[in-house]
C-alpha cells in the first residue's frame, strides 16, 4: 500500500505551507476508507487539507502535492475533482469549519455561507457537486455547471460497445454491480465494476485483483453448471469490468422471504416453515455446493444466503466467487457476521485461509436461515458470558416450535455450528442427516429461554433494562445517555435518539412504581434537558425528531414528579414550536407539532393550545394531494432534506401518521373537514393493502418495494390509525384492516427487529392497542409472544439481561431504535395504560370531552 509514503511526502509539503490537515491514523482505517461499504461520498479520503482562500497559494500547494505524489498508486475520489487527470490530489468546495446547525432532519450539519450571507447545506454527493453560487473554479477558471434539470431522459450507458446497462443492482465505492443486455445476442448479463486501488489490502491487492480472481474461479467451475458462466473481462477508461451470465432466479435470502410458509392465525398454533420435502431438497443443494468447492481444493470463506441463487425449478447456483481460496493461502480477512466460524471471525486482518471446516459452520448458519428466515446473528455478551452455540440453541428452540422442518434439522444445524472445528460433522454425515439416515445427538446445552410469556425471565428483562438506564445516565456529559452512531449526530434532546425519549419512559416507570432512585433520575434528566433547551436556537416542530417531543417528555416528567414549575417550562417550550412546516409528517413536521399541542390542551385546559393544534391541522390539510384516487402527503421535493420527495403510507412519514393527527384534531376542535380527510386517508390505506392468508401488509409507499410490518412504514403503524378511526366511526372495515395488520405483525415476529420504530417494541404496542380497544385476549397473548422473541435475542451486559438495538448487534438506550423503546413496551405489557406519544383525545369512543376543560395536571400516563 502507498499510504505511508503518500503521508510522508504530503505531510512535509503541508507543514512547509503551514496548512492544517487531517489523515487516517492506521492502515486498517485506510482500508476502511477504501472498502466497498464506505459511502461513495467519502471513500478514499486518506488525507484532507484545509488551505486558506488565496487562489494563487492554493494552486501552488496543489501543484507541489501533485509532484511529490505523482506516480504513486491511490484511488480516485468520487465526490472531488482531480487536480489533473490521474492525480492523487483532488479538491471540492466545502465547509472547513463553522458552527454546526440543526438541519431539517434534526442532525447537525456544517453549513456553507453563500456570497449573499445565506446558509446552504454542504452537500456531499458521490460526484463533484459545488453549490451553484460557488466562485470560479480556481483550477479551471470556469463557474460550476448548474445541476441537471431532470427534464431529459439520460442516455443509456454502453460498455465495451456491446453491453447496455438496464439498472443498478448496487452502488459501491469499489464499483457498482449492474444488470445489462448483451446487444450481440440479446442475453441478460451481470456486470461488476472495479475501480483501481479501491478495496486495497495489506497484501498489495485491490478490487481489480479480486475481480480477476473471480473470473478465474468462474472459468475453473464453468463445467459444473453450478456457477454463472464467465462472459468477458475488459478494461474501459481505466476501470475493470467483469461480465457474467445472469442467473434466472433470486438470492436465497429473497427466496426464503417470499416463500417460507407463515404460521396459521389461530391461537391453536398451526405449522409454518418450508414443506419437508422442499427443505430437504434445498438443504441438500447447499451441501452439494460446499462439496463442489471442497472437491476442487478450495474454501468458500463466505457461504451465506446472499451468495446463493435459487432458480425457478429450485436448483441452487453459487455466485460471488471472489473469496474462494486454498487452505493455508495468505488471504485478507473477510466474512459475513453471523455466518463465519469463530476461528474465522477471530482471524487477523491478513492470515492463512481457514480450513474447509469453516465452511461447515457457514453451511449450518445458512441452513438455519433456510429453515426459519432468521439470521444467526446475536449481540455479543460483554463480558462474554455464554457460548455462542448455547445462544443459538435457545433461538432454535423457539423457532422450531410449530416448524417441522426446523425441528427435524435443528440437531444438525447445532452440530455444524459447534465452536470447535473438529466437532462439526463432515459432509458425508451431513448428507445422512438430511436424508434421515442419521440424526446428530441433541446438543447438551442449556437454552434458558422462557416457555411461558409471563415468566420471571421477562420480569428480569424489564427490571434490568430500567436498571441499565439509571446506571448509564451521565449528567455531566454532552449527551445524557450514550447514543447510537447515527444518534450521535442528532439533537440530544429529541425522542428518537435523545434524552426526551428515555425521560418519557422513566416518567412512566415512576408513575407505575414510585421510588426515590427513580424519582431522582427523572428529576435529573428533566433538569438536564431544561438547561440545554436554550442552547439550540432552532426549534424543529416534529414529535420524534423535534422540540415537540422534548416539550411532551418534560410535561410527562412534571406530572410524574408533581412539579408545576417544570410543567410551566414545558408549556412555554410547547408555545414556541413552529406549526406550519413544509414537511407535514409526524416525525419531523406539522402533524407531530399538532399532536403535542393537543397533549398540552388536554393537560392544561389552555384554549390557546387547542387553537394552535387547529393551526397545525390547517397546515397538514393544505399539504394533502390526490393521485390516482389516493390521498397522500408527499414531502416537498425542494425541501432541503434527505426526505425530500418522499411519499409514504406509514405512520412516521406518511398517510397513517397525518391521518391520525387529523382524526385527533377533528375530534378535539369539532372541525368535520379534518375527520373527513382522516376517513379518506383510511380509504387510501385499505385499498393499498396487500392481503396474504388473512394478513395485511403495505409497501412503504406508492412506488412499491418490500412489504413492511413496522410502525414506521408498515402494518403496525397503519393498523394504529385504522383502529382509532374505527373507534370513532364504527366502520367494520377499519377494524378488519387493523386486525389483519395484527396478523401480519404476529407472523413476522421472528423476522422483525427489536425497536419501536422498525420492530417488535412498536409492533407490540399496536397489539396492546388492539387488546385494549377490542377486548380480545388473543392480542395480549400475541404481544406476550413478541416479548418472548425480544428475550430470546437478549445480550448480557455487565450482568444485566438487555434487549439489543434494531441492528441486533449492540445495546443502545435510544427510544426509537434501542432499549428505552423496548422498555416502554414491556412496562405497558406489565402495567397496562395508554401508549406513549399519543394524546388522550384518541383513546376510546368520543363523548363530551372534558380533558380540555378541567385544567387537571394529573396526567394521562397512569396505570
Amino acid at each position: 500500500m502507498s499510504a505511508p509514503l503518500v503521508l510522508a511526502r504530503t505531510a512535509e509539503v503541508l507543514a512547509d505551507h503551514h496548512c492544517p490537515f487531517k489523515f487516517a491514523g492506521t492502515l486498517s482505517r485506510v482500508a476502511e476508507l477504501c472498502a466497498r461499504q464506505t459511502a461513495r461520498s467519502s471513500g478514499g479520503k486518506f488525507i484532507t487539507a484545509y488551505p486558506d482562500g488565496d487562489d494563487d497559494r492554493l494552486r501552488a500547494l496543489a501543484e507541489e502535492l501533485h509532484r511529490v505524489t505523482e506516480g504513486l498508486p491511490g484511488p480516485g475520489i468520487l465526490s472531488d475533482r482531480p487536480y489533473r487527470p490521474g492525480s492523487l490530489v483532488h479538491y471540492r468546495f466545502g465547509a472547513f469549519q463553522g458552527v454546526p446547525m440543526l438541519g431539517n432532519e434534526a442532525s447537525y450539519e456544517v453549513m456553507l455561507m453563500a456570497p449573499d450571507g445565506s446558509l446552504d447545506r454542504d452537500r456531499r454527493e458521490a460526484w463533484f457537486s459545488p453549490p451553484p453560487w460557488a466562485p470560479r473554479d480556481p483550477f479551471t477558471g470556469q463557474r460550476p455547471e448548474p445541476p441537471a434539470s431532470g427534464t431529459t431522459a439520460p442516455r443509456p450507458v454502453r460498455l465495451n460497445d456491446r453491453y447496455v446497462v438496464r439498472d443498478v443492482v448496487r452502488h459501491a465505492f469499489t464499483g457498482g454491480v449492474y444488470r445489462a443486455t448483451d446487444e450481440r445476442d440479446g442475453r441478460s448479463v451481470i456486470i461488476k465494476q472495479a475501480r483501481p486501488h479501491t478495496g486495497a489490502t495489506a497484501t498489495g491487492t485491490d478490487i481489480c485483483n479480486a475481480r480477476r480472481h473471480e473470473a478465474a474461479m468462474l472459468e475453473h467451475f464453468a463445467s459444473s453448471g453450478r456457477t454463472p458462466q464467465l462472459v468477458a473481462l475488459f478494461e474501459q477508461q481505466g476501470e475493470l469490468f467483469l461480465v457474467q451470465e445472469a442467473i434466472a432466479g433470486v438470492t436465497l435470502r429473497q427466496w426464503v422471504a417470499g416463500n417460507i410458509t407463515l404460521e396459521a392465525v389461530d391461537d391453536g398454533g398451526g405449522e409454518w416453515g418450508l414443506p419437508m420435502a422442499l427443505a430437504e431438497r434445498l438443504a441438500t443443494g447447499l451441501a452439494d455446493l460446499v462439496e463442489l468447492v471442497h472437491c476442487e481444493g478450495f474454501v468458500l470463506r463466505d457461504l451465506n444466503p446472499n451468495n446463493v441463487m435459487v432458480t425457478e425449478d429450485h436448483q441452487l447456483r453459487l455466485i460471488d466467487l471472489e473469496l474462494l481460496s486454498r487452505p493455508g493461502e495468505r488471504v485478507v480477512h473477510a466474512h459475513t457476521p453471523g455466518y463465519a466460524a469463530p476461528e474465522q471471525a477471530a482471524a487477523r486482518a491478513c492470515d492463512g485461509c481457514p480450513d474447509p471446516t469453516a465452511d461447515l459452520y457457514g453451511l449450518g448458519a445458512t441452513l438455519l436461515y433456510l429453515l426459519t428466515g432468521v439470521d444467526p446473528l446475536l449481540a455479543p455478551d460483554d463480558p462474554p458470558a455464554r457460548p455462542g452455540r448455547q445462544r443459538i440453541a435457545g433461538l432454535l428452540d423457539q423457532l422450531s416450535r410449530d416448524n417441522p422442518a426446523a425441528q427435524r434439522y435443528a440437531p444438525l444445524v447445532l452440530a455444524l455450528l459447534h465452536e470447535r472445528p473438529e466437532e462439526r460433522p463432515g459432509l458425508a454425515d451431513v448428507r445422512r442427516a438430511l436424508s434421515g439416515q442419521a440424526r446428530p445427538a441433541p446438543p447438551a446445552v442449556s437454552t434458558a429461554v422462557p416457555r411461558r410469556p409471563a415468566g420471571p425471565e421477562l420480569k428480569q428483562l424489564t427490571g434490568d433494562a430500567l436498571e441499565h438506564l439509571l446506571a448509564t445516565m451521565t449528567p455531566d456529559a454532552d449527551r445524557l445517555w450514550p447514543p447510537s452512531p447515527f444518534g450521535a449526530t442528532s439533537d440530544p434532546l429529541n425522542i428518537q435518539h435523545g434524552a426526551a425519549g428515555v425521560l418519557g419512559v422513566l416518567a412512566r416507570a415512576l408513575r407505575a412504581e414510585p421510588g426515590a432512585e427513580l424519582r431522582e433520575a427523572v428529576a435529573t434528566a428533566a433538569g438536564w434537558i431544561v438547561r440545554r433547551t436554550g442552547r439550540e436556537p432552532r426549534a424543529l416542530p416534529g414529535l420524534y425528531f423535534g422540540r415537540s417531543g422534548t416539550a411532551w417528555a418534560l410535561l410527562d416528567a412534571a406530572e410524574a414528579l408533581g412539579d408545576d414549575t417544570l410543567a410551566d417550562t414545558a408549556a412555554d417550550l410547547a408555545h414556541r414550536i413552529p406549526l406550519r412546516w413544509p414537511n407535514p409528517d409526524i416525525c419531523h413536521g406539522s402533524a407531530g407539532a399538532g399532536m403535542t399541542q393537543l397533549r398540552f390542551w388536554e393537560a392544561t385546559g389552555d384554549q390557546d393550545f387547542l387553537r394552535r393544534a387547529g393551526e397545525a391541522a390547517e397546515s397538514v390539510a393544505a399539504a394533502a394531494v390526490r393521485r390516482d384516487d389516493r390521498l397522500l402527503w408527499p414531502i416537498p421535493r425542494d425541501w432541503p432534506s434527505n426526505l425530500a420527495g418522499l411519499v409514504h403510507y406509514g405512520f412516521a412519514h406518511g398517510v397513517a401518521g397525518t391521518g391520525t393527527f387529523l382524526l385527533a384534531a377533528g375530534r378535539a376542535t369539532g372541525e368535520s373537514a379534518y375527520t373527513e380527510l382522516a376517513e379518506e386517508a383510511a380509504q387510501t390505506l385499505l385499498t393499498t393493502a396487500h392481503h396474504d392468508g388473512g394478513a395485511a401488509y403495505w409497501t412503504a409507499g406508492p412506488s412499491g418495494g418490500a412489504r413492511k410490518t413496522n410502525w414506521c412504514s408498515g402494518s403496525s403503524g397503519i393498523g394504529t390509525f385504522l383502529l382509532r378511526l374505527w373507534q370513532q366511526n364504527g366502520d367494520a372495515r377499519l377494524r378488519a384492516g387493523a386486525e389483519a395488520a395484527a396478523i401480519a405483525v404476529r407472523r413476522t415476529r421472528w423476522h422483525a427487529g427489536t425497536a419501536q420504530c422498525h420492530g417488535l417494541a412498536g409492533d407490540g404496542e399496536f397489539l396492546l392497542d388492539l387488546a385494549q380497544a377490542c377486548g380480545q385476549p388473543r392480542h395480549t397473548r400475541w404481544a406476550e409472544q413478541l416479548a418472548v422473541a425480544l428475550h430470546t435475542r437478549h445480550a448480557i451486559r455487565d450482568g444485566r439481561v438487555l434487549a439489543p438495538d434494531e441492528t441486533g448487534t449492540s445495546v443502545v438506550t435510544d427510544y426509537g431504535t434501542g432499549l428505552s423503546g423496548v422498555l416502554a413496551f414491556l412496562l405497558r405489557l406489565r402495567d397496562g395504560g395508554p401508549r406513549l406519544w399519543l394524546p388522550r383525545t384518541l383513546a376510546g369512543p368520543y363523548t363530551a370531552h372534558t380533558a380540555g376543560e378541567s385544567g387537571d395536571r394529573t396526567g394521562t400516563e397512569g396505570r
